[in-house]
């Protein structure tokens, strides 16, 4: 893996190959590292069935994430034609993208660690592609130094030729300057005293902070992240960290989310875990190539001074 010289990013990389077999022998990568750049410093693994995990997420100093997960895309077709299914992303489904990658620059690699600037700004990217049956997944985290990263899943491919839809699911367990002492609001305003569920129809974007401090995060839906429908009924769902609730899926093609390991918990002041789920529109008539994605932006957003008459 090379970056330019000019690139001031620093990866220590433990890369282990593994052989699967599958209908024909593929070659499956589990990569892990730690990263320190602009004001971002965490670790990332490949290694389990989490697709690409970040622990330790510190930007200028302060920690911001203990975990950011893919645990799992639910994928519905019409009329139930197939399925449904639950697409887990897992070390020996990686393999090299091929045939038109979302980015061209990674074209070739089933993992992906570059920096790239866009219109005069930096970015880092880590991504992950999977392939499953007939669907190509790609999965990464885009860093900004301005305190953002966006989240994206792309997928393409066609298990069965009906319309369908992708239900991504993304686990992220804030643990701001440290793991309690966290809250939610709707919007900037609205704190939320126990676990729920909602909907971007409901509300525009979540906060959370740090009660103590005031440091915060935003989590922006994405322009493309869609609506929920009746297999997939929740946008968000918030709940008190539990261990056994974040170590993996659990719930099955047809688990919904909101109707799960909501115990009315109290989540203020507390060490929160917030879900956050999109749903990808895929006609069977766009055929199998056209990649589809989808995934929300956080926002780190600093505590202001503190004013004193």
């Amino acid at each position: 893996m090379t970056f330019p010289a000019s690139t001031s990013i620093v990866l220590r990389l433990s890369i282990g190959f593994w052989l699967t077999m599958f209908a024909t022998t593929s070659l499956a990568v589990g990569e892990h590292g730690d990263i320190n750049w602009q004001g971002w410093e965490l670790s990332y693994t490949t290694e389990g069935a989490q697709g690409l995990e970040l622990s330790d997420v510190y930007f200028q100093n302060k920690k911001i994430l203990s975990k950011a997960s893919f645990p799992v895309m639910r994928v519905e077709y019409d009329n139930d034609v197939c399925g449904p299914y639950a697409d887990i992303l897992w070390t020996h489904a990686y393999v090299p993208i091929e045939l038109q990658p979302p980015y061209d620059s990674c074209n070739g690699s089933g993992f992906c660690a570059r920096t790239y600037k866009q219109d005069g700004n930096d970015y880092l990217e880590l991504g992950v592609n999977a392939r499953l049956g007939e669907y190509e997944i790609y999965q990464s985290y885009i860093f900004s130094p301005q305190g953002f990263f966006d989240s994206y899943v792309f997928s393409r491919g066609l298990q069965c030729e009906e319309d369908h839809r992708h239900h991504a699911h993304w686990m992220f367990d804030f643990d701001l300057n440290g793991n309690d002492g966290d809250q939610v609001l709707k919007n900037s305003g609205d704190l939320q005293t126990s676990e729920f569920n909602d909907r971007k129809t409901n509300t525009d974007y979540w906060t959370v902070r740090d009660a103590e401090t005031g440091l915060r995060v935003e989590l922006d839906p994405g322009p493309y992240d869609g609506f929920t429908d009746n297999f997939s009924q929740w946008d968000v769902a918030v709940r008190k960290w539990n261990q056994v609730e974040t170590s993996g899926w659990r719930l099955g093609a047809s688990g919904e989310i909101g109707d799960h390991y909501n115990n009315s918990e109290s989540i203020d002041r507390e060490d929160i875990v917030f879900w956050y789920v999109t749903h990808l529109d895929h006609k069977s008539l766009e055929g199998s190539t056209k990649w589809h994605s989808s995934g929300p932006r956080v926002q780190v957003i600093q505590p202001g001074p503190i004013l004193r008459p």
